[in-house]
C-alpha cells in the first residue's frame, strides 16, 4: 500500500495543473482585459426634429468636443445624416467643424440620425431643440440626441384632455425592429392590444399618441422594449388650457428601476415642484425621501414616507421641501421603483405663460460627458445645476474653444451656476464638456432659461457620458480543444 502513495500524489499534482486550465479553479480565476478597443462607430438619433405644430421649429445638432476633453484629442473620420422617412431617407454628408446642424421642415414631425465613422466617434455630442414661439403650444423643448437600444423607461406622460403627448419610436437601421410597450397609471397596468407589438419599420419613426392608448387617463409611465432589433426613443409633452399653452418639454429616460434613485437638477425657479415614481413589482413599495440644497441633505416634514402600489405610479409634490431653492430628490425604496421629476417656471407677470421641465434619474458623473447645445437661442442663459450627496465633490467645465471653469459642490449640498460667459463663443451652439474631478459622486443637468416678452421658456437635458474605449478580454488557452 505505501507503493502506491507516490503514484497518488502524482495523480493529484496533475489534476490540479489540469485544473488550472480546465475545471472549477479556471472558472474562479479573474481574467484582466489585454487592451482597449476604441470607439470608430456610433448612430446618435434626434427622435424629435419637428415643425409642426404651426410656429414650431426645431434644429439637431452634433458637435466634436475632443478639444474640451482632459486630454484633448483630434479625431478625423466621417459623420453623416440621415431624416429617417423610409424608402425616402438620403444620407448627407456634415462638415463637422465643430458643430454641424439639421433643421425642421416647416409643418413636417421628423427624426434624423447622425452616424459616424473613425476616431472622431469617441468625441461626439448630439442635442435637440424644440421652439414653439406662439399659439396653444408655446415651449422651449430639448435633450440629448442618444444611440438605439433595446429598453426605455419612462415616468411621465398624460392622456388627459389639454395634453397632446407622444411616444416617438425612432429606427435608424437597415432592418425593421418589433417594439412592445408597458403602460403604468395610477389606477395599475394598461393592457391595450396596440402596444403588445410595435412594428418600426426601417429607417423610420412610429408616433403613439398616450391619449389613443391611454385615454383620459394622467400620470402615466412607460416601459419601451424593442424585441427584436433596437430603437431611440423620445415621449414629448405639451400641455394647454384652451387656446392658451402651459408649456411643454420631452421627457428624458430615465434609469430603470432601482432601490436607490437620484433625481437632480430642479432650478431655483419659482412654481410647483413634483415628482412620479412608478412601482412595476408584483408588491408594495415603501418609499422614502430627502432633498439636498444649497442649504446641505435633509429629509423634509412636508414629505412623509409613502407607499407605491404594485403596478402602479404615484405623484408626490416636493414644492415645500424644496422651498423655491435649486436641488435634488433622493428617493430610497425597499423594493425597485423607477421615478422623475418635474419643475414648472412661472413668468413674472399673470398674463404670461409658463413652461415646465422634465427631470430623470441619472447616474452620477464618472467620465467626462458633453453636451452639444449651450446656447439659449433668444439670448437666455445656460445653467448647470450639480449635487454631491454623500461627499464633496468637483467639476471641470471645458470648451472647444479652451475657456475652462471650475465648480466645487459641498458634500450633500446643491449648486446652481450660471455657465454662459463660460460657454459663450462667437458663433455656433456653444459646446462644453463636464469632467468630475473630485472625490464624491456628483448628479448634473444642463438647464436653459429664458424670461421673454411672453413669458418663461426653458428646457433641461441630463449630462450624457461619452463613450469609453472597450475592454478587450484575455485569451485564455483551453487545453479541451485539442482532445474534442
Amino acid at each position: 500500500m505505501r507503493r502506491d502513495v507516490p503514484i497518488l500524489t502524482g495523480v493529484v499534482v496533475v489534476a490540479v495543473i489540469v485544473s488550472l486550465f480546465t475545471g472549477a479553479t479556471a472558472a474562479r480565476r479573474v481574467t484582466k482585459p489585454v487592451g482597449l478597443a476604441p470607439v470608430v462607430e456610433r448612430t446618435l438619433i434626434c427622435p424629435v426634429l419637428n415643425g409642426s405644430p404651426r410656429h414650431t421649429t426645431s434644429v439637431a445638432t452634433v458637435a466634436d468636443v475632443g478639444a474640451a476633453l482632459p486630454e484633448p484629442v483630434h479625431g478625423a473620420g466621417t459623420i453623416t445624416s440621415m431624416v429617417l422617412e423610409g424608402r425616402k431617407s438620403k444620407t448627407s454628408t456634415l462638415k463637422v467643424r465643430p458643430w454641424a446642424s439639421v433643421h425642421s421642415q416647416t409643418m413636417q414631425p421628423q427624426s434624423v440620425a447622425f452616424t459616424s465613422t473613425g476616431s472622431i466617434s469617441a468625441s461626439l455630442a448630439a442635442g435637440a431643440t424644440i421652439e414653439t414661439t406662439q399659439g396653444r403650444y408655446r415651449a422651449r423643448a430639448g435633450g440629448a440626441c442618444l444611440p438605439p437600444a433595446t429598453d426605455w423607461w419612462f415616468a411621465g406622460g398624460n392622456g388627459k384632455l389639454g395634453f397632446t403627448d407622444r411616444l416617438i419610436l425612432a429606427n435608424a437601421a437597415s432592418t425593421d425592429a418589433q417594439v412592445s410597450v408597458t403602460l403604468w397609471t395610477a389606477k395599475g397596468a394598461v393592457d391595450s392590444p396596440r402596444l403588445a407589438g410595435i412594428r418600426v419599420p426601417a429607417r423610420s419613426r412610429v408616433p403613439v399618441g398616450i391619449f389613443t392608448v391611454a385615454p383620459d387617463i394622467p400620470t402615466v409611465a412607460m416601459h419601451v422594449h424593442a424585441d427584436s432589433g433596437a430603437v431611440t426613443a423620445a415621449v414629448i409633452d405639451r400641455r394647454s388650457q384652451g387656446i392658451d399653452s402651459n408649456g411643454g418639454d420631452l421627457v428624458p429616460a430615465t434609469l430603470p428601476p432601482s432601490r436607490d434613485l437620484v433625481i437632480s437638477g430642479f432650478p431655483a425657479t419659482a412654481g410647483p415642484r413634483g415628482l412620479v415614481v412608478v412601482n412595476p413589482g408584483a408588491s408594495d413599495a415603501s418609499v422614502t425621501v430627502k432633498v439636498a440644497t444649497p442649504n446641505g441633505e435633509f429629509t423634509p416634514s412636508s414629505v412623509k414616507d409613502f407607499v407605491v402600489g404594485p403596478g402602479r405610479t404615484a405623484t408626490v409634490d416636493v414644492t415645500k421641501a424644496l422651498g423655491g431653492l435649486s436641488g435634488a430628490v433622493l428617493l430610497n425604496s425597499d423594493v425597485p421603483v423607477f421615478a422623475s421629476g418635474q419643475a414648472s417656471l412661472l413668468p413674472g407677470r399673470s398674463k404670461l405663460r409658463p413652461d415646465f421641465i422634465w427631470l430623470a434619474a441619472t447616474k452620477p458623473l464618472t467620465s467626462p460627458t458633453a453636451v452639444a447645445i449651450g446656447r439659449e437661442p433668444e439670448g437666455g442663459d445656460c445653467v448647470l445645476i450639480l449635487t454631491a450627496p454623500d461627499s464633496a465633490g468637483s467639476v471641470r467645465l471645458t470648451t472647444p474653444s479652451g475657456h475652462s471653469r471650475t465648480i466645487n459642490i459641498a458634500a450633500g449640498h446643491t449648486v446652481q451656476t450660471y455657465v454662459t460667459d463660460t460657454v459663450k463663443a462667437a458663433t455656433g451652439p456653444w459646446p462644453f464638456v463636464v469632467t468630475s474631478t473630485g472625490a464624491g459622486a456628483v448628479y448634473g443637468v444642463r438647464l436653459l432659461l429664458l424670461h421673454g416678452a411672453h413669458g418663461a421658456l426653458m428646457t433641461s437635458e441630463p449630462l450624457t457620458p461619452l463613450p469609453l474605449p472597450i475592454p478587450l478580454p484575455a485569451v485564455r488557452p483551453d487545453p479541451r480543444l485539442a482532445v474534442r
